[in-house]
């Protein structure tokens, strides 16, 4: 089976010129022009590693991608940039990009940098599968769905009430063995997850504050500020100042 590589690229002579490099090397290539498109994809192309522009739609739309990524997902991905400015590798290292393809490329860069990439992944994972293991085993099965359960709508208001349906235990017994196996209670996990998140979108995006409020499910920009002042010390504007000069 061939090794699939998922190309996030909004110039079609570039991203046509990349597919067509990878399927004359052997490998599946898709092509997406956007940040749902990419999401989609995770789900139904699958890829085994992804080839990221930083620049989409001109609004670093790739660091978001890769924001995502480096939070939600175990994908590696490599960013194609053709900034070379101290300030933008600083901001795209945060994100944990695998590698760097610097525009124009050869055809040799783009081959031995997805090579390297999958080698040091199936290395990594022949490492730490032990390590997962015992990852599994630190919670019984019912935390175990409450915390996939919470990762997966992180972005909307999550309600222990929903936790303890998913876990299936009683509200009394749910919420003492999460606070033991997780060593917080469920609302102080949730609150530090969006927080979590929220820091690196306010890091690696251009989104405006409101519209991360949004995304974590907050239903006002000042509902937002407030939590996030509560747990920072200092408002979402500021903290972007501090990070993104």
């Amino acid at each position: 089976m061939k090794t699939k590589i998922l190309i996030v690229e909004d110039d079609k002579l570039v991203s046509f010129e990349i597919q067509s490099i990878l399927n004359e090397n052997g490998f599946d290539a898709n092509i997406c022009e956007s940040y749902n498109c990419c999401i989609k994809n995770l789900d139904t192309f699958k890829p085994e590693l992804i080839l990221l522009d930083i620049d989409l739609s001109k609004k670093y739309e790739g660091i978001q991608i890769g924001s995502y990524l480096n939070s939600k997902s175990k994908i590696p991905f490599i960013y194609i940039t053709g900034y070379t400015d101290l300030e933008t590798i600083k901001r795209i290292q945060t994100t944990k990009p695998v590698g760097y393809l610097s525009k124009p490329f050869r055809d040799v860069d783009i081959i031995s940098n997805i090579e390297l990439a999958l080698y040091n992944k199936k290395a990594s994972l022949d490492d730490t599968g032990n390590h997962e293991v015992e990852e599994d085993s630190k919670y019984s099965k019912p935390i175990k769905r409450a915390l996939e359960y919470i990762d997966t709508n992180i972005n909307q208001e999550i309600k222990t009430d929903e936790l303890i349906r998913v876990s299936g235990w009683s509200k009394f017994h749910f919420i003492r063995e999460f606070a033991k196996e997780v060593g917080k209670t469920p609302y102080q996990y949730i609150f530090d997850e969006k927080m979590k998140l929220a820091s690196s979108k306010l890091k690696n995006t251009y989104q405006s504050i409101k519209e991360i409020a949004f995304d974590l499910g907050y239903t006002s920009n000042s509902s937002f500020t407030n939590a996030f002042v509560k747990h920072s010390g200092i408002s979402p504007s500021s903290f972007r100042k501090k990070y993104c000069r």
